[in-house]
């Protein structure tokens, strides 16, 4: 509406909607316009609301409603629904938290895998996937950093779950993202098989608790 009856008259530009019969040079003949972008709204946001409701009841059923995967996982050859262990990397990730349980920080540990030269997650993912990636930006492959190894440590995927709605857009219109309280997530058990152990997850993220200093 802003565009139509404000911006377009002021610029110069005549605008046409052959399907809904608008004429910018003929505003006289428009006035059942603002009507109509009334209705376009509330289509939009009831398609909105009955996606969002498929992919709720999709989550609650532990059905996967993500296409990337999980590091340390692969699909089920024939069967995009379910995961198993993608046995090398997920010895990369047990290792991780093992070192995390040893009491090792995130930065040392980057810089034991850059060391050894280990793949990072995306380079990884592309061996397996060669045409996936166009661009050259992830092109170090063993350049490890603290926000993977953070996000590792704190995906409870390992533990053969699965856990949505952590994060929701702020509106129908906005890209932005919000986080949801934890008590608003759908966690769904026994998903897929565990790379690691509910003892293990507790051990490390004790220490990591521990380690965490409050922002002044």
């Amino acid at each position: 509406g802003y565009y139509t009856e404000i911006l377009f008259p002021k610029k110069g530009v005549r605008f046409i909607a052959v399907n809904n019969n608008v004429d910018s040079a003929t505003p006289q003949d428009n006035d059942f316009t603002p009507f109509l972008n009334i209705m376009n709204e509330w289509y939009a946001k009831d398609t909105s609301n009955k996606i969002k409701a498929v992919f709720k009841s999709r989550m609650k059923e532990g059905l996967r409603c993500s296409g990337s995967i999980p590091y340390g996982y692969k699909r089920e050859p024939g069967d995009k629904q379910t995961l198993i262990v993608d046995e090398p990397a997920a010895q990369v990730v047990k290792r991780i938290f093992r070192l995390a349980s040893e009491g090792v920080g995130y930065n040392k540990m980057a810089k034991i895998f850059r060391e050894e030269k280990v793949l990072t997650p995306i380079a990884y993912f592309n061996l397996n996937n060669p045409d996936y990636f166009k661009s050259d930006y992830w092109r170090k492959e063993f350049d490890w950093h603290v926000t993977s190894i953070r996000a590792i440590l704190n995906n409870e995927v390992y533990l053969g779950k699965l856990v949505y709605g952590k994060q929701r857009n702020k509106s129908m219109k906005s890209k932005e993202k919000v986080r949801n309280p934890k008590e608003d997530w759908i966690v769904v058990e026994n998903c897929h098989e565990p790379i690691i152990t509910q003892e293990l997850w507790d051990t490390v993220h004790k220490i990591l608790n521990a380690k965490h200093r409050p922002a002044k």
